[in-house]
């Protein structure tokens, strides 16, 4: 996988290069001049030059410009050039193309059309996918020369100029044709393969993203105008610039969609998905509303899609970002690329960087290559896990013995590992749902129960599966003294038995009592339950005492290792944790919670009065004070929290599970509890604690760390005059 994710950075790498590359276009002849103004819709030629149109043409000092088309309104250029003699096929004018209901070709004189173009017209021929619009040039003109571009429309946009002989025209309309190719091909293919994603795993949100991939090939071939290249839709040419800002809306609202599947974003913050699911159908909703009716305006509906996409760019970073996964990151670098590549355009339409291809049109690909990783890289890494887990060989069935020496085995190690860490009222009930799940694979069974009564001076039920609990019950209040005569043979033994359950009489089972080695008064049996035609061998019955004695006798030495670890950590004034231990407490939970990604707070307690206490009647007379206080947190904290010395005047509490605001709660219930404590007569003030809280980073590793921080904390709040809660 490390290998997989390097080569797929450095593919992005060379993308995000080729957007940034350098100019692959001829610049502008020496001498080329332009000069610009708008009129109203009517002026002639004539006008301009006689001067009856004011206030006239304004100089721009670039091959370029940006423009504000509005109805009503004609924009003029005036092009300059000392027009070198016409080569073979003659020159021509290009211009990139923009969203233009008309562009003119205006020679003076005579001030005659030579040439005209439109974003909206259709066009065939052998360049399918032009970059640009190429109006040719009279080629009897020569020398310095004057020609006027006419052009109407109804957005805004930067309008890029260059003369280009046949020949370099043909190389750079060759070029746009294999890099539109290419980018409508990858957009095509990744809607294809997401059918063939969905079929195979059909809640991977691959429709999702092969929607994402559609609507952005309709935006790319709408604000590329080469939608109307293609006969079936000619007639959207009536709707001008409205078809191709509504497109490129629409592909807004899919891409959100796309990202919140990719993301994962139900697991890691279910709450924003009513929120994403929203804006993606919202920016659908205003594409169709901006297709649908007739007086939207182009204006308006360019600025929707600018806004749009930002929202949506913002809200598919937002949504990665909160993505756990390593692998987000190669689609988080390909989205800033696509951010990037925006810039670059927008740099190259206010003449900073030179018009190219790759600078005009990379967002495209860069958009392209995000929508490819979000199908993709779910898709490869689960082939890799299903390729990873065929090479497995498969393990041939053991046999019987194989079965029950594996089933012991398995009984032993699942005992050492859940007793390891277990509290210590939990031993006796994991060592008994060991021994039940230990049995079930090599022992045929309707049920299986563990009976423990007055052991350790608790009575214990654990049944498998839960659903007999009730059964079981029943059955130990009509045949308790039958069982508890059985179990005191100290023998195996199997007995027909019918007992009536919750819902009537059942029918006879045979059921195996296996004594458990309790003492007296206290009984116990493993009991294991079958249909009444299927009796037990003596290889089953010792299988059966078997296992029952190694899951006593590990419980039992487990609940000794926590009773004698448990005094060594113990603090011999107070009976808590000594503060070593608790560090490596502490350590493990901030490990724990960092990885589930939950809240932990820590808690320490500063017993105000306890230096008072100390300096008037020492050492015995503090630990007279500390030890109620700290009996009193032991019976009031939460199961799970850990209770530990600070210091020689105070408690830490590691408290799991817990934010900044629960815990402040958590530490007023406490704080009040203190001041209402009776202590030992000994100590002749009444006892008040200051607590510091403080809640671990979602990264913090230093156990030592947080506790300074959290002692520090207590200290302000004893300094402040006590019996308070700081955080």
């Amino acid at each position: 996988m490390p290998v997989l994710r390097a080569r797929l950075i450095s593919l992005l790498a060379l993308v995000l290069f080729a957007v940034m590359g350098p100019a692959v276009h001829a610049a502008a002849p020496p001498g080329f001049e332009l000069a610009v103004m708008d009129t109203p819709v009517g002026t002639t030629l004539d006008d301009i030059l006689t001067g009856r149109a004011q206030p006239g043409f304004t100089p721009v000092l670039n091959p370029g410009f940006e423009f504000d088309a509005r109805e009503g309104q004609v924009i003029w250029v005036r092009v300059r050039i000392d027009l070198p003699p016409a080569p073979d096929g003659g020159w021509q004018l290009g211009i990139n193309r923009v969203p233009l209901d008309r562009i003119r070709l205006l020679v003076q004189p005579p001030g005659t059309q030579v040439a005209q173009a439109s974003f909206f017209a259709t066009r065939g021929g052998d360049s399918p996918w032009p970059e640009n619009f190429y109006l040719a040039l009279p080629n009897d003109l020569a020398g310095p020369s004057t020609f006027y571009l006419q052009l109407e429309g109804r957005v805004r946009g930067a309008l890029h100029v260059s003369l280009r002989d046949a020949s370099s025209a043909r190389s750079s309309e060759l070029a746009a044709r294999r890099f539109f190719r290419f980018l409508y091909g990858l957009l095509l293919g990744v809607a294809v393969l997401s059918l063939v994603r969905h079929i195979e795993e059909p809640r991977s949100g691959a429709l999702a993203v092969g929607g994402a991939a559609l609507s952005t090939w309709l935006a790319c071939l709408g604000v590329n105008g080469h939608l109307y290249s293609l006969p079936e839709v000619a007639l959207l040419s009536d709707l001008g610039a409205v078809v191709p800002q509504a497109l490129l809306l629409l592909g807004a609202g899919p891409l959100v969609l796309a990202t919140r599947y990719y993301s994962g974003l139900s697991k890691s913050a279910p709450r924003l998905v009513p929120w994403m699911r929203g804006l993606g159908w919202l920016l659908i909703a205003a594409a169709c509303y901006g297709l649908v009716v007739s007086s939207t305006s182009p204006l308006a509906l360019q600025m929707m899609a600018w806004v749009g996409y930002s929202l949506a760019g913002l809200a598919c970073l937002l949504m990665l970002l909160l993505d756990a996964r390593g692998y987000r990151w190669l689609a988080v670098l390909s989205l800033l690329a696509t951010a990037g590549a925006v810039l670059v355009r927008q740099l190259a339409h206010a003449q900073v960087l030179p018009a190219t291809l790759m600078s005009l049109y990379g967002w495209q690909l860069a958009l392209a290559t995000t929508i490819a990783l979000f199908l993709m890289l779910p898709w490869v890494r689960a082939r890799m896990q299903r390729w990873s887990q065929r090479r497995r060989a498969q393990v041939p069935q053991p046999s019987a013995e194989e079965k029950i020496a594996i089933a012991r085995e398995r009984l032993v190690q699942s005992l050492q590992a859940g007793l390891v860490n277990a509290a210590d009222g939990d031993l006796k009930w994991i060592a008994f749902r060991r021994l039940l799940d230990g049995l079930k694979p090599v022992l045929a069974q309707t049920s299986a129960a563990v009976v423990a009564m007055h052991y350790n001076g608790e009575d214990l039920l654990q049944v498998e599966p839960r659903e007999a609990e009730d059964r079981y019950r029943e059955l130990l209040s009509q045949r308790a003294t039958l069982l508890k005569n059985l179990s005191r043979l100290r023998a195996p033994q199997q007995v027909g038995i019918d007992f009536d359950g919750p819902e009537g009489p059942l029918d006879q089972v045979q059921l195996a009592v296996i004594p458990l080695p309790i003492p007296k008064p206290g009984w116990g049996a493993l009991l294991v339950e079958r249909r009444a035609d299927v009796t037990y061998t003596d290889a089953e019955l010792a299988l059966c005492a078997e296992f029952a004695a190694v899951a006593i006798v590990a419980g039992d030495e487990a609940s000794s290792t926590v009773s004698a670890r448990r005094s060594a950590d113990a603090d011999p004034a107070t009976g808590v944790l000594r503060t070593g231990p608790l560090l490596l407490n502490l350590a493990k939970l901030m490990d724990t919670a960092r990885q589930k990604q939950q809240p932990l707070s820590l808690l320490y307690f500063t017993v105000d009065q306890m230096p008072a206490v100390r300096e008037a009647g020492g050492e015995a007379s503090a630990s007279a004070g500390l030890r109620p206080v700290a009996e009193l947190l032991r019976d009031e904290v939460d199961y799970g929290d850990v209770l530990g010395r600070s210091g020689p005047d105070g408690f830490l509490l590691v408290s799991p599970g817990k934010a900044l605001l629960k815990a402040r709660d958590y530490a007023e219930k406490l704080r009040g509890a203190v001041s209402r404590l009776k202590v030992d007569p000994r100590v002749t003030v009444s006892l008040t604690v200051s607590v510091g809280i403080a809640q671990a980073g979602p990264d913090e590793r230093d156990a030592a760390a947080l506790v300074e921080r959290t002692a520090r904390i207590a200290q302000i709040a004893s300094k402040n005059g006590g019996n308070q809660i700081f955080s």
